[in-house]
């Protein structure tokens, strides 16, 4: 007996198993305004926080400008500022005033480092860590006029980009002012990342930029400090000034100009030779019988020895310069008479009439005179507004009043 056959095996389905689904990777965190280099709302108060906190005024009796706190008791500025140190002062907020000293002045004469009297505790400012990188934003701090009152209402800050950079120096695509210049520069942490600068003259066709230290050189500054003492220059510079004058005396009056060659010495001796013209004022009515007219021309050259007295160093410079001084006057005096005289004497016997032709005589002289004076002046910048009493001792005692209003440079 046959078995039967097996019965054939059941197909065996085969099922395609699905492609793995490629799952989205999450979204990246969101950068931080200042890690993407834009300082953004946040960045920004971080930025005037620490303006508040550690920028301050510097002021002597010739300049100020701005500067920050390195540590409790050291500022950085820049070294134009400090040229002619006398009556140093560095203003807080607060109304607070500390004498202060230089101690260091780099090689290249753009970095300043000043000693306070008295320290100003937890207000310094923090030097970042390595230099922006280009492209980076950046807020350079100024002094406004409003200093520690309405900041808020009127800063002084300038924000850009970093444009290039090398070891030296920061390039920056914006344009910052007198005020800025000694001022930090900050990243959106608030972190120094350089020391404003003056710009070079920007040559035809090339944009307008500003400069600036980068940190880098602060540090190598802050580590220089107290290796070697620092010896003040001794000072001396040259200007000059200039000036519309008037001068009266009894009974006449003179208008004109002066102009002189300034020299401060010793931070607050002047010594000014100056040269001047005048030339008199004639009353209304200057006429006499016989007809006849005076001119006077007056030329002076003396020398003034002043001494300025600070009253006021920020906003303006204010100075208060008392002076004694000795020269002469040279008085070139033109008189002219006119007369009447007959074409033809004869005419009287005739019946046609007489005619006249005026005749004019001149005569010219010179004299001089010795002059002593003491003045008072006041300079507001670059402004001088001054009064001299001028005497002639010889022949005859002559007392003269002179008023100046000018300019004066260093």
């Amino acid at each position: 007996m046959t078995e039967p056959a097996s019965p054939p095996p059941a197909p065996v389905l085969t099922v395609a198993s699905p492609p793995l689904a490629v799952l989205p990777a999450p979204p990246a965190a969101p950068t931080s305004p200042s890690e993407s280099g834009t300082c953004g709302k946040e960045g920004l108060g971080r930025v005037a926080e620490a303006a508040r906190r550690g920028t301050v005024r510097i002021t002597t009796h010739t300049s100020w400008g701005a500067g920050f706190l390195l540590d409790d008791t050291h500022v950085v500025t820049h070294a134009s500022l400090v040229e002619r140190p006398f009556k140093l002062r560095v203003h807080a907020r607060d109304n607070l005033s500390i004498g202060a000293k230089v101690v260091f002045i780099d090689a290249f004469e753009r970095i300043a480092i000043l000693e306070l009297d008295a320290p100003i505790p937890g207000r310094a400012l923090e030097l970042a860590t390595s230099a922006p990188v280009i492209g980076s934003e950046a807020v350079a701090i100024g002094i406004s006029v409003d200093f520690g009152t309405r900041e808020e209402r009127f800063p002084a800050h300038r924000r850009g980009v970093v444009s290039d950079r090398d070891d030296d120096l920061l390039s920056l695509d914006f344009i910052v002012g007198t005020n800025h210049i000694g001022g930090p520069l900050l990243d959106c942490q608030g972190h120094v990342i350089g020391i404003i600068v003056p710009s070079p003259l920007v040559r035809v066709g090339e944009a307008p930029m500003s400069h600036a230290v980068p940190v880098g050189k602060i540090r190598e500054a802050s580590a220089s400090v107290g290796k070697k003492p620092y010896q003040s220059k001794p000072g001396m510079n040259l200007g000059f000034e200039t000036a519309f004058a008037s001068q009266f005396e009894r009974g006449r009056g003179f208008v004109g100009g002066t102009l002189g060659i300034s020299i401060l010495f010793a931070d607050q001796w002047e010594f000014v030779p100056r040269f001047g013209a005048f030339a008199e004022v004639s009353p209304k009515g200057d006429i006499n019988l016989p007809l006849g007219r005076t001119d006077t021309a007056r030329l002076v050259g003396d020398v003034r020895i002043g001494y300025r007295i600070p009253l006021v160093s920020a906003p303006a410079t204010v100075s208060l310069v008392p002076s004694i001084g000795a020269g002469w006057n040279w008085e070139l005096t033109q008189e002219k008479t006119y007369s009447l005289e007959l074409e033809n004497p004869t005419c009287m016997n005739q019946t046609a009439p007489c005619s006249f032709r005026m005749i004019e005589n001149q005569q010219e002289s010179w004299k001089r005179a010795d002059v002593l004076f003491v003045g008072l002046g006041v300079h507001v910048n670059v402004l001088t507004l001054g009064y001299e009493l001028r005497v002639v001792p010889s022949p005859d005692v002559k007392f003269i009043h002179q008023l100046s209003l000018g300019i004066a440079t260093y």
